[in-house]
């Protein structure tokens, strides 16, 4: 029964709402047009294409369900100091019962300075935009006045006043990203965005009700020791309307395989979403292809009813005409 009102409290807040923290990847490393869209074109090769899925809450309810594809190029001639980065990413997440749907799809692009082995920093100015689309099927969903004393009966009118249950607008962000490398097998990064810089109109009734911006700080390091192992810890801070989300963790990758032809490494890491998760992440980098996996442990107050099971996450990226693929430094898991 707990579980059942649990449910209803959500779908509640989420309709009233219909907005919130955006939804989001634990391994926002692997979804990198999604964080900064200042990391567009940021990746040692000429085109990236990746894909990220996540299933969430399946102890709790039907599972929620995110699904994103990117894919972006990195233009920068021979001579060239710096690069210019295009990309494309689309994403859909199905809440619940499916009854709250969104689709997204954003375009992307960002110039880097000094983007040559020789220079000690590098600087990229990103901007990003795109459409959303959010639908709610109230027929999947049941209320307080569809109740007859005895159960839920869906013949009954649920007296909500939707005014839609499609609704559409423009999607705008900006981001910066730094790097310093001063030295060999060390590397800094400090990455700053900030998303629904235009604050669309978001809301299924007939009052106002604005996107909130989002915004977002990362900031990392990437470690080589000695060929044996490289470190890469990061944390990552976003902040909208009254939601706070922290993360902090690090994942290690060891070289297994390096031929002239054929480069193998796996990684594992450790992150903790504050008052929310943990989790652990396992994967691999194959020549071009890098794949990973994780599960959330809640933490939360929600552990109860969730029985502590979180979400499953896989991510896959794959670079072409990858140049250094036996550099650490310059091509770590899902740079």
């Amino acid at each position: 029964m707990r579980k059942i009102i649990s449910i209803l409290i959500v779908f509640v807040v989420v309709l009233k709402t219909a907005l919130g923290q955006d939804v989001h990847f634990s391994q926002f490393f692997a979804a990198p047009l999604l964080v900064n869209p200042a990391n567009t074109g940021n990746f040692n090769g000429s085109v990236r294409l990746g894909l990220n899925y996540r299933d969430q809450w399946s102890s709790v309810t039907v599972p929620y369900k995110t699904f994103s594809t990117y894919g972006d190029v990195a233009i920068q001639p021979k001579k060239s100091v710096n690069r210019l980065g295009l990309g494309l990413v689309a994403f859909n997440d199905q809440a619940g019962d499916g009854a709250l749907t969104t689709n997204k799809i954003y375009f992307s692009g960002a110039y880097h300075i000094g983007y040559t082995e020789k220079d000690f920093w590098r600087l990229a100015i990103g901007l990003t935009g795109g459409l959303v689309q959010k639908s709610v099927d109230l027929n999947k969903l049941t209320f307080d006045s569809q109740w007859n004393d005895f159960e839920f009966d869906p013949a009954l009118l649920n007296n909500e006043p939707v005014s839609t249950e499609v609704l559409d607008y423009v999607d705008l962000g900006v981001g910066a990203l730094l790097t310093i490398i001063p030295y060999e097998g060390e590397r800094y990064t400090l990455g700053l965005s900030a998303w629904h810089i235009n604050e669309p109109e978001e809301t299924f009734f007939n009052n106002t009700n604005t996107v909130g911006v989002k915004y977002t700080l990362t900031a990392g390091g990437f470690f080589a020791t000695s060929g044996i192992a490289s470190f890469q810890p990061q944390i990552y801070i976003s902040t909208q309307k009254n939601s706070l989300e922290m993360v902090a963790g690090t994942n290690v990758s060891i070289p297994v395989n390096e031929e002239e032809n054929m480069y193998t490494s796996i990684f594992v890491g450790g992150w903790y979403r504050y008052n929310d998760a943990v989790w652990m992440v396992g994967g691999a980098q194959i020549n071009h292809l890098t794949v990973s996996a994780s599960y959330d442990l809640n933490i939360s107050k929600l552990r109860t009813a969730s029985s502590v099971m979180g979400g499953f996450e896989i991510a896959l990226a794959y670079v072409f005409n990858n140049r250094d693929k036996k550099d650490p430094l310059k091509c770590p898991a899902y740079e």
